[in-house]
């Protein structure tokens, strides 16, 4: 695959980053909760993008600060939702599955946000259903996605031919230490994470994209997980 460079715009919706990848068409990676898909709408129009150019709205993952405005936003551009299939049914119900916490941070947030019942998004039905890699060539981007399981069942990654990688919430920033990369507040598998982890790294990526916090340069995700 030739090393074209892509052009990354990433963008705090609140709680969690969304990104715009810029090739010979644009996609959207991620949407954030519902109600983001104006911030997103004004983004691309900054970058003098046209929203109805976009080729594809890509879900890193089934969680509603992720998923959130991607009904709206397939309205307002038209473009194709695509998801792995084994985090689909969340888009479908517009719920979050269970939350599976890795350390006492997660647990406190997960005590919290239980008495509040799960997260739900206005439900949209996945166009593109993911099951082994997704070419992104065919939507302008030279890249492509893999299944990198361990947040959630369905989680994936976004693999540029440049050498950046934009992989959802398999790492996130640190609560205390905002610049450096953590595990996730949640994991459905931490095992299937950290083989996630590895794989990504055995990639050579030049820098990692997160959707809370980064990027994050690769040597210092290695020393987190190692």
């Amino acid at each position: 695959m030739p090393k074209q460079s892509s052009d990354i715009i990433q963008f705090s919706l609140g709680r969690a980053n969304a990104f715009i990848v810029r090739g010979k068409s644009p996609i959207i990676v991620d949407t954030g909760y519902p109600g983001s898909a104006p911030a997103i709408i004004k983004k691309l129009k900054e970058n003098g993008i046209e929203p109805k150019s976009v080729s594809l709205i890509l879900i890193t993952h089934g969680h509603a600060d992720h998923f959130g405005s991607a009904a709206e936003l397939k309205k307002l551009t038209g473009a194709p939702v695509a998801v792995h299939k084994l985090d689909a049914e969340a888009l479908i119900k517009g719920e979050d599955p269970p939350l599976d916490p890795t350390g006492s941070i997660g647990r406190f947030f997960l005590s919290r946000m239980s008495k509040q019942g799960p997260a739900k998004s206005p439900p949209v039905k996945p166009d593109i259903i993911i099951e082994n890699d997704l070419d992104l060539s065919k939507f302008g981007v030279e890249g492509r996605v893999i299944h990198t399981p361990g947040h959630t069942p369905g989680s994936i990654s976004v693999l540029l031919s440049d050498g950046k990688v934009i992989a959802g919430d398999m790492v996130m920033r640190g609560i205390v230490r905002f610049w450096q990369p953590h595990y996730p507040l949640f994991a459905n598998n931490i095992f299937q994470l950290k083989e996630s982890v590895k794989l990504i790294l055995r990639k050579k990526p030049i820098k990692i994209y997160s959707g809370h916090g980064g990027p994050f340069n690769p040597k210092a995700v290695l020393r987190r997980f190692s």
